[in-house]
């Protein structure tokens, strides 16, 4: 087994959280890049009970990392002191300059403000954060952004005494070259019209399909805490919305506040669309799987967080509507999963595949589609119609726009992804995303080296995806409550 070496002449790094994302992209990203970046994970942190998962992966590949495990979760903003005083002589005996967070989003906070307070670079998985029964709780809700509130003053305070730090979140789309094509032609078409982007829906299906047991069972990426969706891949909509937005923009249309207005399905609903009966009749071994009857199944998720949720947008300058929005996520969607145990990779091995639309028009100017659709999971040996609809890499943005009145302008364009960027990941790391993501970490080195570069994802940017994301749960826990709905926040 390869040992990991100390080099005071390499950006030394701490992962924190090393589950089935880490796995995927950061770890096997910055061993790729070791010698190009001059950089390495020089020690971990996890939680006990991982333990075996993580050595089991470090054998497979047969090498070795020093980790640090955490005997129970603590998910208060505050590390615990023996954590503390853990970490800080490991950064201290590592010579550690930057940190990645890729813990369960419960614990961002505790880890980001620990980090910053040592004037540590900070690289953190999405969302800033999010709350136990935030999606049945305003108060829950409402602490989404005061934590955010609570990080950008320690973050302010942090570069103040240490200097130049970065603080940066794990938002690839921000990243991702269809998406940087969007926001270049709506800025085209703004500063030929003066137009806003007048209406915007974003969908994105995680084809996730659990069975009835593993909602209650399985925690990872789960609903028991509260919430679910939104604070999953959710996310990403609600920061890329306002991202897109942006691009066209003046002092007279700005957005200053949002209503919202979100229905989410909850285990409870998700019983009634494939109940147990149905469950049988697809599946005949399914009785043996099934743990809970129907009865025990809705008490015991009564108060769980959403599957899927559709959240609709009015985002407006004083009292006039700038732009409808809406942007609908589910788990419970088109899957490849066509069996009862679930598989041993749950990130992106038990018949997950995705599919992402954004459909934006800019008035009588201009229309975007941006489609990505798959129909089968990774698979690292296929070459061939990947680029195709249903294929792997698939994605195609459609463009079109007022010929008539612009005749410089086309009628019509179709952008591929095949066009836009280069693949560079391979095996099970290999997909446009995961590319993006790549881009994320390079652009988060290069910066703690001192290179002079605009960080695409800065922390400080995400106040308006973390309202939208506060905005959604209090839309849910109002309904989950018996209240009006409809909510209206800063923007």
């Amino acid at each position: 087994m390869n040992k990991q070496s100390f080099s005071s002449n390499k950006i030394n790094l701490l992962i924190v959280g090393f589950g089935p994302h880490a796995r995927r992209i950061y770890y096997p990203v910055c061993k790729q890049e070791e010698n190009n970046l001059g950089i390495q994970i020089i020690y971990g942190i996890d939680l006990l009970d991982k333990k075996s998962e993580i050595e089991n992966y470090l054998r497979e590949r047969g090498e070795s990392l020093p980790m640090f495990y955490v005997e129970s979760p603590n998910y208060t903003n505050i590390l615990d002191r023996k954590t503390e005083n853990e970490l800080n002589k490991i950064i201290g005996k590592y010579k550690i300059k930057g940190v990645i967070i890729s813990t369960e989003p419960l614990a961002h906070v505790q880890y980001a403000a620990w980090a910053l307070s040592r004037g540590l670079h900070v690289l953190m998985d999405k969302p800033v954060s999010t709350v136990k029964n935030s999606s049945t709780s305003e108060k829950a809700a409402s602490k989404i952004i005061e934590d955010f509130n609570y990080l950008k003053e320690l973050y302010e305070k942090s570069k103040a005494k240490y200097g130049r730090l970065l603080f940066s979140l794990m938002a690839q789309r921000r990243y991702h070259p269809a998406f940087r094509k969007m926001r270049e032609l709506i800025s085209e078409v703004f500063q030929k019209t003066n137009c806003p982007v007048t209406s915007i829906q974003s969908f994105h299906s995680d084809g996730q399909w659990r069975l009835p047991s593993e909602i209650i069972d399985i925690k990872y990426h789960s609903y028991n805490d509260g919430y679910g969706k939104c604070s999953h891949t959710g996310y990403h909509s609600f920061d890329i919305i306002p991202w897109l937005l942006e691009a066209a923009e003046n002092p007279k249309k700005r957005i200053n506040n949002v209503d919202i207005f979100s229905n989410f399905l909850r285990p409870n609903d998700f019983i009634s669309q494939i109940n147990l009966d149905d469950y049988q009749k697809i599946f005949p071994d399914f009785p043996k799987f099934s743990r809970y009857n129907e009865k025990t199944f809705r008490e015991l998720t009564y108060n769980y967080g959403e599957i899927d949720a559709f959240n609709s947008f009015a985002f407006k300058h004083g009292k006039d509507t700038i732009t409808l929005g809406s942007a609908n996520f589910v788990h419970n969607g088109f899957s490849q999963r066509g069996w009862l145990k679930a598989k041993k990779d749950l990130y992106k091995g038990n018949g997950r595949v995705r599919h992402e639309t954004h459909l934006i028009e800019q008035g009588p100017f201009q229309a975007i589609s941006f489609i990505s659709y798959q129909s089968s999971e990774i698979d690292p040996n296929k070459q061939e119609g990947i680029y195709d609809i249903g294929g792997e890499y698939h994605l195609d943005i459609h463009l079109f726009r007022n010929h008539n009145l612009f005749p410089r302008w086309k009628s019509y364009e179709k952008f591929s992804i095949r066009d836009l960027t280069t693949n560079v990941l391979g095996g099970y790391s290999r997909g446009h995303q995961e590319d993006a993501r790549r881009q994320a970490i390079i652009e988060f080195v290069n910066f703690i080296k001192d290179k002079k570069i605009e960080p695409q994802s800065n922390f400080l940017d995400h106040e308006h995806g973390t309202r939208l994301l506060t905005g959604a749960y209090l839309s849910a826990a109002r309904q989950f409550n018996g209240k009006n709905p409809l909510v209206n926040i800063e923007f």
